[in-house]
């Protein structure tokens, strides 16, 4: 086994994501992944595509940092141009990718480059083979990718390529419940592959979760966060990772205002929602913080162990700041709330050895 790794928190490389990265501690057993899906993290930085995610790497807290571009999205109404233009000349371009890789080569004591299969994107075969066989030159450790609906296709090339100081993420599709016959007919396979640190990756909020549809002060019952309770037991995974609290971004341009908050539990391992009554920035200091912060739900929290939300929680903090005066008229810091609060549940929950 490479690492004592336990946790994998996969980050989009965008703004309230960066500044997570930059001040959260992760500890030594947790290594977040940050997806790159555009060349700078906004258009008008005049710093290149190696100084803006090497910088970054670097302001993170962990012992490693999973860097991966990835293959899993195709182009879309709405989708920002600059996540296309990435998308069409980099992540789809082997030879680019590579290069791209490549640069975080001064990093590869900390970088751990994450590839996975072009076959669906380009029709191209063995492109795992040809990354990682060119990235093990520059990296000790590499990581790949696969999906469940790559991974058939994909084994052979893994099997043969990861050594033991290698990783296999393997990505669970939203929709693919953790007992579905897929997974069982995989998890088989995957008990051969003895070697890498096996990390179990899914998003537990469902895509359509709308902020409009939550039911204030209640369980939002389409997330489902499972996976934190069986990666090891029944599934066979030294880790597991998901989207830090938050759902996987769909990489659009803009929104409407809709004032909504997801607050996870750990106690019970679960999601409740708290929306605004009407579509103004004000319902989150008006309706929001107050209800959170008077809910049932803190109260549980906190009556189940003091840590959850003490000082170090900075979501929880900001909320209590919200109370006290600060704005929080802004749906990118609840993202952000969102996010600070559930990666010090779970990492809370590692320390005092709740989550094993």
């Amino acid at each position: 086994m490479p690492s004592n790794l336990l946790y994998m928190p996969t980050f989009r490389a965008r703004q309230q994501e960066m500044i997570v990265l930059r001040s959260f501690e992760f500890g030594n057993r947790i290594f977040p992944l940050i997806e790159i899906v555009k060349e700078k993290d906004r258009s008008n930085n005049p710093q290149t595509f190696q100084e803006i995610y090497n910088s970054l790497i670097v302001a993170v807290h962990s012992e490693k940092v999973f860097i991966d571009l990835p293959t899993y999205f195709r182009d879309a109404s709405g989708m920002q141009d600059d996540v296309v233009a990435f998308n069409r000349t980099v992540l789809s371009n082997l030879e680019n990718r590579i290069v791209h890789y490549n640069l975080f080569a001064a990093n590869n004591q900390k970088v751990i480059p994450v590839v996975s299969t072009l076959l669906l994107k380009t029709g191209e075969a063995n492109t795992i083979t040809q990354q990682f066989q060119a990235l093990k030159q520059n990296f000790p450790s590499v990581a790949i990718r696969t999906f469940t609906n790559t991974f058939n296709s994909d084994f052979e090339e893994i099997s043969a390529l990861l050594t033991a100081d290698d990783y296999l993420i393997y990505d669970i599709h939203e929709g693919v419940g953790l007992t579905s016959p897929v997974i069982k007919k995989d998890k088989t396979v995957l008990a051969s592959i003895t070697l890498p640190c096996k990390i179990a990756l899914r998003s537990a909020i469902n895509t359509d979760i709308q902020n409009v549809r939550l039911n204030h002060g209640e369980i939002v019952y389409e997330a489902d966060n499972s996976l934190l309770e069986m990666f090891n037991q029944p599934l066979g995974f030294n880790a597991f990772g998901d989207f830090a609290g938050i759902k996987k971004d769909d990489l659009t341009s803009g929104g409407t205002i809709s004032p909504g908050f997801i607050l996870y539990n750990p106690v019970d391992n679960l999601y409740y929602g708290y929306k605004g009554n009407i579509k103004n920035l004000a319902e989150f200091e008006t309706t929001i913080v107050p209800d959170v912060l008077a809910s049932p739900v803190a109260t549980a929290i906190a009556a189940a162990n003091a840590a959850y939300l003490n000082d170090e929680n900075e979501g929880w903090n900001t909320l209590l700041r919200i109370r006290d005066g600060e704005t929080g008229k802004s749906q990118a810091k609840f993202k952000k709330i969102s996010i600070e609060h559930y990666l010090h549940c779970i990492k809370t929950g590692i320390v005092s050895g709740v989550i094993h």
